[in-house]
């Protein structure tokens, strides 16, 4: 009876620990702050080392939402959600035409994703992605370089990926890993790609303020597979009412453009970046 007793107590605490939410918070952390076209929050006022896109200072503004459509908190380290994400990528330019100031649009990417991600315990989580982009020529871009005819758009596309998570136990970093494939059918992109990168997850629990950074590799079979990398370093603000990082960091970015049509090209900028989520 005592053993009877004790089985149907496990069970009792297990089912009664098991939480299911519609519409409620996220109980995963997988947005990667130090990727450049994640889902987020986020301003940079970097200056450009080269010149293959503008001749002065480069200002990615994103506008990025998530939700928890579906969630399940099996237990305090196991749990799984479905999120659905909806970005707005906009680049800017901030130069000088003519002796007056101009901040001319360059161009913007709209991106919308769905996702499965699956906590299996403490230090390991992974994360199935379905995502569309598509990528759009600015008003002021087009006109300053009198752009008259159709230009080819690659970045257009749907993409599955799978990503997996490693809590490291150290200093609240984690590593990152992952790889993608266009799924769209005669896509005129090039499919494969991959990712690896380090990242700090949190401030120490007793406090509010901390140290942040992170690197990331990208790489791309339609730019083949070079080598996309970007840091960031700066410090970070936990408030009471939320688990997501203020980050404000130093940043540099080495690689192809990751916004736009003209992805072919190479750049760098160095910067300081604002990283926040609502």
């Amino acid at each position: 009876m005592k053993t009877t007793g004790a089985l149907l107590l496990t069970i009792f605490c297990s089912v009664s620990f098991a939480q299911s939410s519609w519409m409620g918070n996220r109980i995963t952390q997988t947005r990667i702050f130090v990727d450049p076209t994640e889902i987020q929050m986020s301003v940079s006022m970097n200056g450009i080392l080269n010149q293959n896109i503008t001749d002065e200072q480069y200002v990615p503004f994103t506008v990025g939402v998530d939700q928890s459509i579906f969630s399940k908190q099996i237990s305090e380290d196991n749990s799984w959600e479905v999120v659905g994400e909806m970005g707005v990528f906009t680049q800017f330019e901030w130069k000088e035409v003519e002796g007056i100031q101009q901040r001319n649009l360059i161009n913007i990417d709209y991106k919308i994703a769905f996702s499965f991600v699956k906590q299996i315990n403490k230090t390991q989580t992974y994360r199935l992605r379905f995502f569309h982009v598509s990528s759009h020529l600015g008003d002021d871009y087009i006109i300053r370089n009198e752009i008259r005819s159709y230009t080819e758009n690659k970045m257009n596309y749907e993409q599955l990926e799978f990503t997996y998570f490693h809590n490291l136990g150290i200093n609240n970093t984690r590593i990152v890993a992952g790889v993608g494939s266009v799924i769209r059918p005669n896509a005129k992109r090039l499919p494969f790609s991959y990712l690896i990168g380090m990242e700090n997850l949190s401030v120490p629990n007793d406090k509010k303020w901390g140290l942040t950074g992170g690197w990331i590799v990208k790489g791309f079979q339609e730019t083949d597979f070079n080598l996309n990398f970007k840091i960031a370093a700066g410090v970070s603000y936990k408030s009471e009412s939320k688990e997501d990082l203020i980050r404000l960091v130093l940043e540099y970015y080495a690689g192809h453009l990751p916004y736009s049509q003209f992805e072919q090209d190479k750049t760098q900028w160095i910067g300081l970046g604002l990283y926040f989520n609502l």
